[in-house]
């Protein structure tokens, strides 16, 4: 399992490419629709993100988070918790 700084530096390389923006342009603050991130990459985020801390994430995850910021509080709980 990768630790958490790893991790999160993992998924912000995968936001940037998948949004085509450089990592430190992207709002991390920002609802996921707004920053360009559409259902299907959402899924695809979260089965990466899984796949990376080696755990599963809640399934109602993205109804549960507004932002990158609450994605990575919740990785870093589950990560955590190993």
């Amino acid at each position: 399992m990768a630790d958490f700084s790893a991790a999160r530096t993992e998924i912000l390389e995968w936001l940037s490419d998948t949004l085509q923006v450089p990592v430190d342009q992207i709002e991390l603050d920002k609802p996921l629709t707004d920053i360009g991130l559409d259902s299907l990459d959402a899924v695809h985020m979260i089965a990466t993100i899984e796949s990376i801390i080696a755990k599963e994430l809640p399934e109602d995850i993205i109804q549960r988070v507004g932002c990158v910021n609450d994605i990575f509080d919740m990785m870093r709980e589950k990560m955590a918790a190993a």
